[in-house]
């Protein structure tokens, strides 16, 4: 049976998970961890500490990462040695990447994050860029830097090269992990929200995500380098906004809506697999309230909800990728703190009475839904029915969890009705779900 997760957060930094498979509310392993925020994409997980760093957490259930670190060995003939690493000066350097340009030598390679382990040394790639194997030690020949390399060495073959190879392997899925810093000696950059989305934009196999975050300071910031075999991504990058961004969500698709901390709405547009953060800003906005205007966006793949200063929530009408700002506000039935939209537009909230909810009825011909579900589920290993509740309490128990933010992975529906679990398939993503 398919797993689904829903994760969340409580008041103190807890962290916490309810599955379709376990069926109960369980809290992470590790005990020091505090997250201020999380959010989920296919398969993975990110999570801001209390610590200012950002967090990852890889389905266990993912095939193993792997990642192939490569350099090459270039060397020069000359009458009095052979083949030597003593280059001419307008030479490569005697260790470098396929172009000749970097310097990288083996010394230099080292391991992104403790995340990872190396599964081996170095060793000789023995088949050359043709796809032949070589007799010569890995060696290939040329006349000169840079010319088509052969294994075959003739009179005239002045330099050689040869390829050098050391795998390694990503030894964290299951478990929230650091990614690496930008600037190692620098402190990490202090994020305040967080979100993932985009892995639908590509039908291809082994597709990744993108992922926005909001500093304290109300700059956007997009991680560049996410891909299947470098999921912690390379760097953070700045995407310029006309005013101070409070809050921000992404989509599975290409829908990116953001909170400006003067209750405006923002909408970022362009955005592709050639252009991930997009082109250009549109203003949107805000449900026509008396004032505050909005406090919290959730985005889907074809819908966005949001709450107003007055906890309302609103719907809007007529979004998708061909006209992402949609085209006016619903009012939506019930008062909510936060909203988040999982797969299928599936969508949960976290009321003003800290409980949490489930919206009933969401369907591609109805995606508002029909109304709100108080969600329940067994604690632990208790098999005592809890309702998750934002209260503050002075004592973490099985009858109150205090929930923060949370966001949902793959859509599933969790109620506990008599503490029995009921088994059937959804009719859209046919993924069995608990009733």
């Amino acid at each position: 049976m398919s797993s689904s997760l829903l994760w969340a957060v409580d008041v103190y930094g807890k962290v916490y998970s309810l599955s379709t498979t376990r069926g109960r509310l369980e809290r992470d392993e590790d005990t020091l961890l505090e997250l201020k925020r999380v959010t989920a994409g296919q398969r993975c997980s990110w999570g801001i500490g209390c610590d200012h760093h950002v967090y990852l957490n890889i389905d266990p259930r993912e095939v193993p990462i792997h990642y192939r670190e490569e350099t090459y060995e270039n060397q020069r003939w000359n009458p009095v040695d052979g083949f030597t690493d003593v280059l001419l000066p307008t030479d490569r350097w005697a260790w470098s990447d396929l172009t000749g340009v970097t310097a990288q030598p083996l010394h230099s390679f080292l391991l992104p994050s403790d995340s990872w382990e190396w599964e081996g040394d170095w060793y000789v790639d023995q088949v050359c860029a043709g796809g032949d194997p070589t007799e010569t030690g890995g060696w290939e020949y040329a006349v000169d830097f840079p010319a088509n390399f052969s294994r075959e060495k003739k009179w005239n073959s002045c330099v050689c090269r040869r390829r050098w190879i050391r795998d390694r392997i990503y030894k964290a899925r299951g478990s929230w992990t650091k990614i690496p810093l930008d600037h190692p000696k620098q402190p990490p950059l202090p994020l305040s929200d967080l979100s993932c989305g985009g892995w639908e934009m590509s039908d291809q196999p082994g597709r990744y995500h993108f992922l926005w975050g909001v500093s304290q300071q109300g700059q956007v910031w997009f991680r560049s380098g996410i891909l299947p075999q470098v999921p912690e991504g390379q760097c953070w990058e700045e995407v310029e906004a006309p005013r101070e961004v409070a809050q921000i969500s992404a989509g599975p698709g290409d829908l990116l809506w953001a909170v400006l901390w003067d209750g405006q709405l923002l909408v970022r547009t362009g955005i592709c697999l050639d252009s991930p953060t997009g082109s250009s800003w549109v203003v949107v906005d805000s449900p026509p309230v008396k004032e505050g205007g909005t406090i919290h966006v959730a985005v889907g793949v074809s819908v966005v909800w949001a709450i107003t200063k007055d906890y309302k929530v609103w719907f809007r009408r007529g979004v998708n990728s061909h006209n992402p700002c949609g085209s006016g506000w619903i009012s939506i039935g019930g008062e909510m703190m936060m909203v988040d939209v999982g797969l299928n537009d599936q969508v949960w909230g976290v009321g003003e009475d800290r409980g949490l909810y489930f919206r009933k009825g969401v369907t591609p011909s109805e995606p508002s839904g029909r109304g709100w579900i108080p969600v329940s589920a067994q604690w632990g290993h208790s098999k005592e029915t809890v309702q998750p509740s934002m209260k503050r309490t002075e004592n973490l128990t099985a009858d109150r969890l205090p929930i923060g933010t949370y966001h949902s992975g793959r859509p599933f529906l969790l109620l506990l009705e008599q503490k029995r679990y009921l088994l059937r398939a959804d009719p859209v993503v046919n993924l069995p779900i608990l009733l």
